[in-house]
Order: structure tokens, then sequence, then C-alpha cells
């Protein structure tokens, strides 16, 4: 992704009306997964994507939808391509989605504000979010972005937090908006980016940069979530969807080719060549941990409490309990 993952402040207003993009609609129309339909019944479902499709967002899911996995589990998938307008969590919760993705350290966030919103599964194990910056520039922690622009989600716990723990108060921050042009033209300045892509984009414009990893890289990078009142309502639709989502990024994994071929319709102005080098990128913080070591989309309270500590030390929740509940792994299929 070239961002920090729809870590943008919630304001918890009605989401803006945004385009609906049915994705898959070229994949084969045949069975391919090699299982009977689940039901006859079509059940037609949105996911609202952290931020603009991308392979650290969208890859498993574009291939659960290309292979049939999901239109075999009886499911129609709309999927809702993110960005500055307003975050998954708003769209869900203004119902404008079912199913939607976000961080950890977010979902704990919207529960704070009493959105009732549980994570399914994580795709990213871990968040591959960093500042880039100009090589042949000193930065050695945050604290050197003093008297420097700073692209980056302005309104973010992250870097509100960023800039309280790092003294942060000579910073020009501006909204990062997905583009590096600013960027490359102040050598001084820094960006938001994520290290599967950012780098070999700007390499690709002729800026080589370095990178800093952002301090705040304790969460679950990338969550399917749905609502505690769907889950209650229609548990079997939940598991059908997470089942085939799992199937997904479980094809991706070793056929990293074919789903950047599929992604490349959506993925604004990268080429299915990018789309295969990010992919590869992704291995280590997609296929790793738990996803390797128990199954796909495993997650652990260890895990979430580290993201409620770092929440908790931001001072953007104050429940301590917020995490209880804001995870479940019930719906995960048996190996």
């Amino acid at each position: 992704m070239t961002d920090f993952s729809g870590s943008t402040v919630m304001a918890f207003l009605a989401p803006s009306v945004l385009l609906l993009v049915a994705c898959g609609q070229s994949g084969p129309s045949e069975n391919t997964s090699g299982t009977e339909p689940h039901s006859e019944e079509i059940r037609e479902i949105t996911i609202a994507l952290d931020w603009l499709a991308q392979p650290s967002n969208a890859g498993g899911i574009v291939a659960a939808q290309e292979l049939g996995y999901y239109e075999d589990a009886g499911l129609e998938v709309n999927i809702q391509p993110g960005g500055t307008e307003a975050t998954s969590i708003q769209v869900v919760a203004g119902g404008g989605a079912e199913f939607g993705q976000e961080t950890s350290g977010q979902i704990l966030l919207g529960r704070e504000q009493g959105i009732g919103i549980v994570c399914l599964m994580p795709s990213l194990q871990e968040r591959p979010a960093a500042y880039l910056y100009h090589q042949g520039q000193v930065i050695d922690s945050p604290a050197d972005f003093n008297g420097r622009t700073v692209y980056t989600q302005v309104s973010s716990p992250d870097w509100e937090w960023t800039v309280e723990e790092y003294g942060l108060d000579e910073v020009e921050a501006v909204q990062f908006s997905g583009s590096y042009a600013s960027f490359v033209m102040d050598e001084t300045a820094v960006a938001q980016g994520y290290l599967t892509n950012a780098p070999a984009q700007l390499a690709e414009q002729g800026v080589d940069v370095e990178v800093l990893p952002n301090p705040t890289n304790v969460d679950y990078g990338t969550c399917l979530f749905t609502t505690e009142e769907l889950i209650d309502e229609n548990p079997e639709l939940v598991s059908d969807v997470v089942e085939a989502t799992v199937r997904g990024w479980e094809y991706y994994e070793d056929n990293i080719e074919d789903v950047a071929e599929w992604i490349a319709p959506l993925a604004e102005d990268q080429t299915v060549e990018e789309l295969i080098e990010e992919s590869e990128a992704l291995r280590p913080f997609v296929w790793t941990g738990d996803a390797e070591e128990v199954q796909f989309g495993w997650q652990t309270e260890e895990r979430w409490n580290e993201s409620l500590r770092l929440a908790l030390e931001m001072d953007i929740i104050e429940d301590e309990e917020v995490a209880e509940g804001a995870w479940t792994t019930e719906f995960l299929p048996e190996d």
C-alpha cells in the first residue's frame, strides 16, 4: 500500500457516496473451486477496503472473486475501494457495506466510540508502514522531522501521538493524498508509505529513498471486520465470507502472477509487473507469523493487547476493556 491503511481519525459522520466496483466480472464463469455451490440463493454484499485497491488489501478478495469461491458460497461481492473521503468503519457503520477492512488499532478506536465492530481475520500480520525520506538526508528518528514538510494522515491518532512523543512543534504536516509528486520535488520532505511498493515506485521516478519504520507498527495491518449485529443475525453469511476470503489469500500465496493480472484493472497507475513485485514484497508481512504457523487469518489476545497498550498510551482510548469482544477466530475454516 501507499499509505497508513485508513488511519484517518474517525469523525463517524454519514459516509460519502462512493463508487461500488464490482470485481471479477471477467473471471471464469464455471465452478473452478472443486466444490459444490453452497446455496442457490445469491446474497449480495459489499466489502469496503481500507484504501485504494492493491495487493495488500485486495489480493485475496480478488482471487476469491475470480476463482468463484464467493459464487460457490452463494455470494455476489462488490469491492468498494477506500480513499480520503471516509474510513471503512464509517462506511460500514453507516450501512454502506456489510464488511470492511481496518487496522486492529482503528477497530479498537471504533469500539471506543460505540461502534460494535469485530475483526474476523487479519490479512496483514505485520504492518509495513514507514516514513520515506530522500537519500542523503539525516533522519534517525521522528524527532528529525522538525523543520520539514511531512505528508501523512494529519488527523490520525498515529500522527498525533508521534507529534507529541517526539516533540514535533516545527513540522508542516500536509494531508497525504496518495501521490508523491510534491514529495519528489522537495528533497527535505518526508512522506508516509508502505515498504512493499513506495520505495520501488519512487526509484522508477529517479528518487532514491531511505525508510524509517513507523514507531506505531504494533497493529495487525489489515483486518476484515463486520458488525456485532450481523454476526448475531447471520453467522452463516459471516462464515461463508470469511472462508471464501481465506481461500483466496491461500491461493494468492502460490499464484502471485495470476492475482496480479486480476488486480490490475482496479489498481491505479500500476502495471502488472509492478503488482507482481509488490506482491513478492508482501510475503514477510502477510504469510508470516501465526498465518504460517497456525493458519491464515489467525489472531491472538497477546497481539490485540499490544494494540490496546499503544492506544491507551496515545490517550485515544480510555476503556481498558475495549479489546474484549473486538476479535474472533470462530469463523475461520477448519484446517
